[in-house]
């Protein structure tokens, strides 16, 4: 693992104004720990991969000493018995924060990657364990894109190859409310995995994490940017003319006029550029300071997962 990954991470990240009460139960604990285990033993895996149990938590110790700055993570007595034990005794105790940190360690150890389930399905069952006891986080997928590039490596070197490349790994956010997450913000995050959605992706999950930070006007701003990409890439993949330079407003305009889209529409999927424009940082307040309220950010997240999922089935790119 990164040196960087290793501090960027939930517990490290800027504490929301309002912030979440919430509590990482020692059941939940407890269930993830069994759920590595199987996950990292690959006896789930069609390929028949090797064990890598003892590895994974090789990884996840000296991962925790890094970040932690200790030699030995536990106070207790038979903790330095084996790293293993180290950790699991540590993780058993550590603050509910820290806790987090580590389902984010989960994805990013090197070992990771000769785990033989598929990324979707191991995300999936751990997110179906926070459910379990109703904690109000929920873990992102990868998001990854393929790219064109010269090989330096032998026997492929000189060769002009994709290469799949990870934009961001796995990361805790906060799960506002379970009918909204389902039928909102979990479509939307699969929906933009398409890679001709890539930097809306990362835009929108930008805005997720701002708005857990409790940067606000960032995450309205992030919203908008985010909605923008998506307008941009359906004019692009529908052959609608349009400019790079275009903002939210004209795009809308392109799209209504190319789509069964009724004019009406158009006030209600430009709100977020004007949120954007009257409150976040985007443009210079001038003598007016601008507030963005956590309710205001919450509506925007929201009306820009639900404008895109609208407008992408709209035009058939689902």
């Amino acid at each position: 693992m990164k040196l960087t990954g290793i501090f960027e991470v939930f517990s490290r990240r800027k504490r929301p104004v309002e912030q979440i009460s919430f509590d990482v139960p020692e059941s939940t604990r407890n269930r993830i720990f069994l759920w590595c285990a199987d996950v990292f033993s690959n006896r789930r895996s069609w390929s028949g991969g090797n064990d890598i149990t003892g590895e994974f938590w090789d990884e996840i110790h000296r991962t925790l000493q890094m970040r932690h700055g200790k030699t030995q993570l536990s106070n207790a007595r038979n903790a330095m018995s084996s790293r293993t034990t180290d950790a699991i005794t540590f993780l058993s105790a550590c603050s509910s924060t820290e806790f987090l940190d580590f389902l984010e360690y989960i994805f990013r150890v090197d070992c990771y990657f000769h785990v033989g389930l598929p990324d979707d399905q191991v995300v999936s069952e751990l997110n179906d364990i926070l459910r379990v006891d109703d904690l109000p986080f929920y873990v992102t997928n990868f998001v990854r894109e393929t790219v064109r590039e010269v090989a330096n490596i032998h026997p492929f070197a000189g060769r002009e190859m994709d290469v799949i490349k990870i934009r961001a790994y796995p990361t805790v956010i906060s799960r506002e409310s379970e009918v909204i997450h389902t039928n909102i913000t979990e479509p939307v995050l699969q929906l933009l995995q398409n890679p001709a959605f890539n930097n809306a992706n990362s835009e929108y999950l930008e805005a997720l994490d701002d708005f857990r930070k409790g940067d606000f006007s960032d995450s309205l701003t992030k919203c908008c940017s985010s909605f923008e990409s998506v307008l941009k890439v359906v004019c692009h993949k529908k052959g609608w003319n349009y400019q790079q330079s275009d903002t939210a407003n004209t795009l809308i305009k392109v799209i209504i006029e190319n789509s069964n889209l009724e004019n009406y529409f158009e006030p209600v999927l430009t709100i977020v550029a004007t949120l954007r424009n009257r409150l976040s940082k985007a443009h210079g307040a001038g003598t007016q300071s601008r507030h963005v309220p956590r309710h205001i950010a919450v509506y925007a997240l929201n009306s820009t997962a639900v404008s895109i999922l609208m407008i992408v089935s709209e035009v058939g790119m689902q």
